[in-house]
Formats: structure tokens, C-alpha cells, sequence
């Protein structure tokens, strides 16, 4: 089974000019798309900035790449930079068949092979934080907060840090909902681990990917985890894969323009990755 992987998209058209050729060129069974891969939105208006290009842009394009390859199937995450009613209005499509939402409450299955995906990550600079923890109960909070959708008005309303960190569960207890995915299963997982050769943003800064993300997969061993977030880390450390374990970690970086993806077979992933770029 034929994987396309990338991520951080950031809403870039000239990088899905990109992926619309990769598609066509290689004719994947999956394409899987892994978080903050939407236009930013406006915090005064996002329904009409972010989630209008989930609407007028993107799946558009995945129903143009459907009806070139009918079996096509397209996965995705969110990441820090999305909001929930983005969420909200990808849970419609998901429902409709028309695209893969993919969780940690839920595995959905292809051939055999298992998926389940995790779209948050630690705190970060950006001001949305609806999809932004404490990466393990216990950690310093952030100096300064954001924002998040508020279902009930509709509208983004400011959180102080001790507000949204203090009453959601971090990061490691996220994992922790006794999901048990069968084997053989991948993991798409917005933040890389803490501690390797895909979450450093220069080489004179320490790592900034996930502890509790890490020790998740070290402790149930997916046969790949396919990660993002950290778009330069590539170039930085020079590669875009590590192994922990048996599990394949894999950040393909991104660039404004050009496209840092990754193909491989779902069944075979070490032997098979192909980086547009590195390989």
C-alpha cells in the first residue's frame, strides 16, 4: 500500500500545485496530510479565513485527486496552528466519506494496516491553542496565553495560560485513553519526539518535540510514526527520519516553495522511503 506523507502545508498554494502533481505522478492508495496544513486563520473572522480554504480549497483538490484515483484515500491531523471549528466542519466531512479524520480515540484501518493520529502538541509561541497541552502533568506553564473557539458564541475568546494548561489534561494523558491499535499500525502525530533528529529548529537550541509523544511511541512501538511541526529540523540535523526502537520516525520539514514529502509502502516503510529532496 502506497503512502504519500507530508505536512505544515501552512495554506501555501504553490506547495499543493506541488502535491497535486506528486499525487498524479505516483498514484498513491494514501495520501496523509500531517497538521496545520490550512491558511492561518484571521482571529477576528475564522470561519470565513481558515476554514472557508478547508471548503473552497482543499477539498476541492482532494475531489479532483479522487476522481483521477478513484480507490484514493486521504488522511489528516490537525496541529497547533488549527482551530476547533476547523475540526468541526472536517468531522462533516469525515462522516460523508470524503476525507480521513484521524484521532487517538478512534483506529480507522486500510488493508490491513492500522492508523491512529494525535493532532497536539506542547505550548508554542502561535496564539491559537486549541490544540496546544502541557506536554506532561507537572510542567511550567507558559508566560503568555491566546486563544480558542468558543463553541457557544461562535467566536474566539482569550485564555490565560493558567485558564486553558490548567484545565485540560496534558499531552501524556491524552495518550493515555487505553487505545491498543492491532498490528501492523502507523502513527501520524503532528509533534515529533523530544529528543531526536526531528525537532530542532537551529543547531544551538536544544529539542522541542514531545516527551510524552516519545515515550508513547518507545512504549507501544508503531511500525512508523509520521510526524511535522518542526519545519527546518531536516536541514538542521541533516536527516529526516530516526529510528526508536522498531518505529520509524519520520519529519519530511517543509519549505514556502517546495515540497518536502515522503513516499513509502505502509507495509515495508524502511525500505521503501523516498524524500522529494533528500532521496
Amino acid at each position: 500500500m502506497r503512502v504519500l506523507y507530508t505536512s505544515d502545508l501552512h495554506g501555501r498554494l504553490a506547495l499543493y500545485d506541488q502535491l497535486t502533481h506528486l499525487v498524479r505522478a505516483e498514484q498513491p492508495d494514501l495520501v496523509i496530510l500531517g497538521g496545520d496544513n490550512h491558511a492561518d486563520a484571521d482571529p477576528q473572522d475564522p470561519l470565513s479565513t481558515q476554514v472557508a480554504f478547508v471548503e473552497k480549497t482543499v477539498l476541492p483538490l482532494i475531489t479532483a485527486w479522487r476522481r483521477r484515483l478513484p480507490t484514493l484515500e486521504v488522511l489528516c491531523v490537525l496541529g497547533n496552528h488549527d482551530l476547533v471549528c476547523t475540526q468541526e466542519a472536517l468531522e462533516a466531512y469525515h462522516e460523508a466519506g470524503q476525507i480521513v479524520l484521524l484521532d487517538h480515540h478512534r483506529v480507522w484501518e486500510k488493508n490491513g494496516v492500522a492508523f491512529v493520529g494525535l493532532p497536539h502538541t506542547p505550548p508554542s509561541p502561535y496564539w491559537a491553542k486549541d490544540y496546544e497541552r502541557l506536554d506532561l502533568p507537572g510542567d511550567p506553564l507558559p508566560s503568555i496565553g491566546g486563544q480558542v473557539w468558543d463553541p457557544i458564541s461562535g467566536c474566539l475568546r482569550h485564555v490565560e495560560p493558567a485558564e486553558h494548561f490548567g484545565r485540560r489534561p496534558a499531552l501524556s494523558q491524552e495518550l493515555d485513553c487505553g487505545l491498543n491499535p492491532p498490528e501492523p499500525w502507523i502513527f501520524v502525530c503532528h509533534v515529533p519526539p523530544h529528543g531526536t533528529k526531528l525537532d530542532r529548529v537551529s543547531r544551538s537550541t536544544g529539542p522541542i518535540g514531545s516527551r510524552a509523544v516519545r515515550a508513547f511511541i518507545e512504549h507501544l512501538q508503531p511500525r512508523c510514526a509520521l510526524h511535522g511541526h518542526v519545519h527546518e529540523s531536516p536541514q538542521v540535523t541533516g536527516d529526516y527520519r530516526q529510528q526508536l526502537g522498531q518505529t520509524w520516525c519520520i519529519n519530511p520539514g517543509q519549505e514556502h516553495e517546495r515540497l518536502h514529502a515522503v513516499l513509502f509502502d505502509a507495509r515495508q516503510p524502511d525500505k521503501t522511503f523516498q524524500h522529494t529532496l533528500f532521496s
